[in-house]
């Protein structure tokens, strides 16, 4: 395995922070910039704005044109992204060490001094719009974001990223250049870089290159995620052929103990071929082609979900074999077996996620982010490593319960008389007033 120097925190000039980690033995280098502000802390005016402006800092420049910003990044031949999440906006790319100042710059310029074209501006959001469409014709996205809003407040997590049509429609040049000087500030800004050069000079080239017109403020503080409990949601499309159900209930934040058994419990209730949901629903039952379980965490909350799809005459058998496989494990737990296959699963994803250094620049700014200290891989084996199958049926018990659950469905078929309608009674929440 690939061990790299322990990285260093720098605070610069400006005021914001650089994460740096030394690779004496590659000739590329990993750089990105974290705006550590998304779409949970837009407030209702702004909703859609940071991600229309994660495309529209592309559209040109102070000194750039669109064009003129392609070819530049295409001219070192680096390999770069965008996007926009729930809590961040990130740029970020590699590029053979020798070219490091030159995408440094060209970042720079784009993140600090987007000029907002009016006939880009126009015709970019169009862009968003169709791409808000597309997700409108994905049932796997509608179900998901479906979810999300019935779980939490909609003015919160719940949100979508790109916000709806209407929010697109009504944001003006002049709105996105106020959301840009508020958000894009030094104090809001998070830089990562993996490679060969030392850190005191990658924080030289920073400063020289990265002139905030707003040194050291932040955003709003976030407000804590808000839980909204419904029972079900779902979204009538006759002329999908499928039902899309996605159930799932609140689970804690990403700096939580119990990150690691509820990511166990992920890849054994639905995270490959052997587990429990893909062999009782697709294997034993053929009622489904795709069905996954996840975990998403966030700075203070976050969310577990189970996804699958089928036809709508069986939704109503396929949600009885969830609710069958939950109450087993509720009432059972896991095996040995089930266990030590998840284990190794996981280990080996974290593992394998070492050889690309665009995932170790993500892991470098999830460990600031979430922890606020680098997460060494040792330790984070060493976590996956210590759950235990009681790990695992406390927290199946935590969070898990039947009531607590939300269920979002899209397609020909609603939820009405499957599942309970009402808000879910939070047992932990009732407990803490106690």
């Amino acid at each position: 395995m690939l061990k790299l120097p322990r990285p260093r925190k720098v605070t610069l000039d400006s005021g914001a922070t650089l994460l740096h980690q030394r690779n004496p033995v590659s000739p590329t280098v990993a750089f990105g910039v974290w705006i550590s502000r998304g779409s949970r802390d837009e407030k209702p005016s702004e909703r859609g704005l940071s991600h229309l402006l994660e495309h529209m800092v592309f559209r040109g420049t102070g000194k750039r044109s669109a064009l003129d910003i392609a070819l530049d990044l295409e001219s070192i031949g680096g390999q770069w992204d965008a996007f926009t999440g729930k809590e961040s906006t990130c740029y970020h790319g590699k590029v053979l060490e020798e070219h490091f100042g030159t995408f440094a710059e060209i970042l720079a310029d784009i993140v600090l001094d987007p000029s907002l074209p009016a006939d880009a501006f126009s015709m970019e959001r169009r862009v968003v719009q169709e791409e808000i469409r597309s997700v409108r014709d994905t049932p796997e996205e509608v179900a998901f974001e479906l979810f999300y809003s019935s779980l939490f407040a909609p003015d919160q997590l719940g949100y979508p990223v790109a916000g709806r049509i209407g929010d697109v429609v009504s944001c003006t040049r002049a709105r996105l250049f106020d959301f840009h000087e508020k958000t894009y500030t030094a104090g809001n800004a998070i830089f990562a870089f993996i490679g060969n050069i030392p850190a005191a000079a990658v924080a030289r080239e920073i400063d020289r290159l990265f002139v905030f017109r707003r040194a050291g403020t932040r955003g709003a503080r976030r407000r804590r995620a808000v839980f909204s409990g419904r029972r079900r949601s779902s979204v009538a499309r006759a002329d999908w052929t499928q039902s899309h159900l996605c159930a799932g209930v609140k689970i804690p934040s990403a700096s939580h103990p119990d990150r690691f058994p509820l990511i166990v419990f992920s890849n054994i209730l639905g995270g490959g071929v052997s587990s429990r949901m893909f062999q009782s629903l697709r294997e034993k039952a053929g009622l489904a082609y795709s069905v996954f379980s996840s975990a998403s965490f966030f700075t203070d909350a976050g969310a577990f979900s189970t996804y699958f799809s089928v036809d709508p005459k069986n939704l109503e058998k396929a949600l009885g074999i969830y609710r069958q496989v939950m109450d087993e494990l509720r009432r059972g737990g896991v095996t040995k077996g089930e266990l030590e296959s998840a284990v190794s699963q996981i280990k080996a994803s974290v593992i394998f996620g070492v050889e690309s250094v665009e995932s170790r620049l993500f892991r470098l700014i999830h460990s600031e982010v979430f922890y606020g200290e680098y997460q060494t891989m040792p330790r984070i084996l060493g976590a996956i490593e210590r759950v235990r199958a009681r790990d695992v049926a406390r927290v199946i018990g935590e969070y898990f319960d039947e009531e607590m659950h939300t269920y979002a469905t899209c397609g020909p078929r609603s939820l009405k008389g499957l599942v309970p309608g009402g808000a879910v009674a939070s047992r932990r929440r009732e407990r803490g007033r106690r």
